[in-house]
């Protein structure tokens, strides 16, 4: 299996405290590309199981890739009873068979994977006429309390950058050649939240812990002070979706470019 280059073991415990996506914009997402109950697709880099479940309780067979044994121990234990199978796996090399699911979804795990090998594996994975779709919640930094988050962060990680999590991935979609046109959906919301969930959430954050290194606890200690008069928050958010048909029909041994 492709190495790991992103370790979420210390983050799992604190993972589900994050939002979900919003169900209205992914089951619209569901309706376009066609996942109809009892289709069977992929989630990878499925986590703790938070769009896995969501998927599943639309009525799809779920396979549920993820590579690290603590998130993979809480998506089990979410998903229990449903129409879902978990394995070890990563982007680049699901482990999954050639043209067996009708879509590939990646809920905030496309940043962190070597993008141009993971489309060529679902490339592989899909059935004609399949889909890539990936996703991201995004906080709505114009928000006051969102944005003294924000300052805290930049005041102690001058050099803060979300990367790719925040950046349109059609380009990179686009030059592998292997999907159809990309299209884009968007749907903002507001998640009320208890302020101590929140705050343990942000213990999840890999990309801030990596870039704030051992300054990390201590941007986690002035964003649970910032939060202390609060009670509860109305976070609000965006569920951002791109997704693509696969453009190639699929030959043996080879792909072909359809005209």
């Amino acid at each position: 299996m492709t190495a790991v280059k992103w370790n979420y073991t210390d983050r799992a415990e604190h993972y589900d405290k994050r939002a979900d996506y919003c169900k209205e914009v992914v089951e619209t997402l569901l309706h376009k590309i066609g996942a109809v109950p009892g289709k069977p697709v992929a989630d990878i880099g499925a986590g703790t199981g938070k769009l896995t479940k969501l998927l599943a309780l639309n009525g799809l067979t779920v396979r549920a890739v993820e590579p690290n044994d603590a998130m993979m121990a809480f998506g089990v234990k979410n998903t229990e009873g449903m129409s879902v199978t978990w394995t070890k796996g990563v982007g680049e090399q699901t482990g999954l068979p050639k043209s067996s699911v009708h879509a590939a979804f990646f809920g905030s795990s496309f940043n962190v994977l070597d993008q141009k090998a993971t489309l060529s594996e679902v490339a592989r994975i899909l059935v004609p006429g399949g889909y890539f779709a990936c996703m991201w919640n995004h906080r709505d930094l114009n928000d006051h309390l969102q944005n003294e988050i924000e300052e805290i962060i930049r005041q102690m990680v001058p050099d803060y950058d979300y990367g790719s999590r925040r950046e349109d991935p059609t380009a990179i979609i686009n030059e592998s050649k292997l999907f159809g046109k990309v299209s884009y959906l968007e749907q903002s919301f507001k998640v009320e939240m208890p302020s101590n969930i929140f705050y343990e959430g942000w213990k999840s954050h890999a990309t801030l812990e990596r870039q704030a290194g051992q300054k990390f606890a201590s941007v986690l200690e002035r964003i649970q002070k910032l939060l202390t008069p609060y009670e509860v928050i109305d976070v609000p958010y965006s569920t951002r979706i791109w997704f693509a048909p696969l453009a190639v029909e699929k030959t043996d041994p080879a792909f072909r470019r359809v005209s």
